[in-house]
């Protein structure tokens, strides 16, 4: 049941990464109101939890995304599994018809 602990932890991960952004998303709308009727301190304090929301959203689900994902030049193409890639490119082409 290996696969079923791993589906549960992958599921428990994007939950956290939804409530952490739903939150963050919150605290926003928090300090957008606050800023129209110009109370500043709570405007600090909402934008404060909202960057705090947002660093806790970007640790979620690292342990299931590649390290690659995490570095801050990405690629500007996704190339796909490099590894299904280099199998494909070494497999022998066969025609159909």
């Amino acid at each position: 049941m290996i696969l079923k602990k791993d589906y549960e932890a992958v599921f428990k991960e994007g939950f956290r990464l939804g409530v952490r952004l739903t939150r963050a998303k919150s605290c926003l709308e928090n300090a957008r109101n606050a800023k129209l009727i110009n109370d500043e301190s709570m405007e600090k304090l909402h934008m404060e939890f909202y960057k705090d929301w947002s660093e806790l959203a970007r640790n979620a689900g690292r342990k299931f995304t590649p390290t690659t994902a995490h570095e801050p030049d990405q690629p500007a193409f996704d190339f796909g599994d490099i590894e299904m890639q280099l199998h494909l490119s070494t497999t022998p082409f066969k025609e159909t018809g």
